[in-house]
């Protein structure tokens, strides 16, 4: 099961270590808005919500599927800039992939917090898809992707009354 604290730990590191990154919100909308009135730093990755759903065709090896993401945006100060918006999208899409690069290398290397952030990553689940306008003229890419690890769902007598 992912474990949601490690989740967070794990792409906060990420953008942390990532030397083209300069900023880590999660996808509570109030955050990335405070940021902006007090000057977010771009590029920035933005965490998203964590979804999901288990799956048990026949009760055993029941998993639990989890959907996460993340977008990397910038801020372009020309407004109606075609080009400019051409080249930062392409930009926060490499970064992404850079980040896609590292969870894999770290799901490889079973690196231990990825272990709990990301059990059972797998890079052919790995979805984008572009944005912007949105806020103030930012723009960037939204990576999703497919975490998935067994659950155990045994009735524990002993937490009941």
């Amino acid at each position: 099961m992912t474990d949601i604290s490690s989740y967070v730990e794990y792409f906060r590191t990420l953008a942390r270590e990532h030397k083209e990154i300069n900023d880590f919100y999660m996808m509570d909308i109030n955050e990335p808005l405070a940021a902006l009135r007090s000057n977010i730093k771009y590029p920035a990755l933005i965490l998203t919500s964590l979804s999901g759903n288990f799956e048990a065709s026949n009760l055993d090896n029941i998993l639990d599927l989890t959907n996460g993401g993340f977008l990397i945006i910038g801020h372009l100060v020309q407004v109606d800039d075609f080009s400019g918006e051409m080249t930062l999208i392409s930009k926060m899409k490499q970064i992404g992939i850079d980040i896609i690069s590292r969870m894999l290398y770290d799901h490889h290397r079973c690196e231990l917090l990825a272990v709990k952030a990301i059990p059972g990553f797998n890079v052919n689940s790995v979805n984008f898809e572009t944005l912007g306008p949105v806020f103030d003229n930012d723009f960037g890419v939204l990576f999703s992707f497919k975490i998935q690890d067994c659950l155990d769902l045994e009735y524990k007598a002993e937490k009941w009354r």
